[in-house]
């Protein structure tokens, strides 16, 4: 998987500058990287633009623009059960070990 394999295709110019302001608006606000294609976002934010979210009261936008590799992409509930949050759905411990050690591989990879 090359590192930005995950995002959505190009906006057209005058999209581009639009998307800029919102990318602006959601980086200020919940401290992000002012870069909308730094790797270690883990994160479609274009695709987010394109859907019109917005954060939520967490300061999150919706997990189905997450990137598969997102750490938080597997999160066990209350019930201790393993959920993929960018689906939404049920998922197995394998699933979630065989993401943790694909994520290790793509991070390594950023940083040769």
């Amino acid at each position: 998987m090359a590192i930005l394999d995950f995002l959505s295709k190009p906006l057209a110019p005058e999209e581009d500058a639009e998307f800029s302001n919102w990318y602006s608006n959601i980086a200020e606000r919940s401290n992000l990287s002012r870069d909308p294609d730094d790797p270690k976002h883990y994160y479609d934010y274009r695709a987010a633009y394109e859907a019109g979210a917005d954060l939520d009261e967490r300061k999150h936008l919706p997990s189905e623009f997450k990137h598969d590799l997102h750490p938080n992409r597997y999160i066990i509930g209350k019930d201790l059960e393993i959920y993929d949050s960018k689906y939404g759905k049920k998922a197995k411990l394998e699933d979630m070990i065989i993401q943790a050690f694909q994520r290790k591989d793509y991070e390594e990879g950023l940083f040769e």
